[in-house]
């Protein structure tokens, strides 16, 4: 395992859409990605949607650090997704954080 291995931070993000909202979550989503992607420490940040359930979202990450992730938290396309959450979510905002082991 290298080093960018054992310090990296794999995020599994999961989202589910209002009825009525998946497309419009899909396109806040999909925003998200290319800033994202630019910032400091990110290694991965793609974007699915479920085979059979286009309501089901997930954005699997993998960051060099906790902190270059938690300073992505703090930019201002996530904060303006975030305060969009309530009006596009069915349900919470799933997050698992993971460290690479094999």
């Amino acid at each position: 395992m290298t080093n960018i291995e054992s310090a990296a931070l794999t995020v599994v993000a999961q989202l589910r859409a209002k009825p009525g909202k998946e497309q419009v979550l899909s396109q806040a989503l999909t925003a998200l990605v290319a800033p994202t992607s630019r910032e400091p420490g990110c290694v991965t940040y793609d974007l699915h949607v479920g085979v059979d359930d286009p309501a089901s979202f997930c954005l699997y990450e993998i960051w060099r650090s906790r902190d270059e992730h938690a300073a992505n938290l703090q930019t201002a396309h996530l904060q303006d997704f975030v305060a969009r959450l309530d009006d596009l979510l069915d349900g919470e905002l799933r997050v698992t954080l993971l460290r690479h082991i094999a």
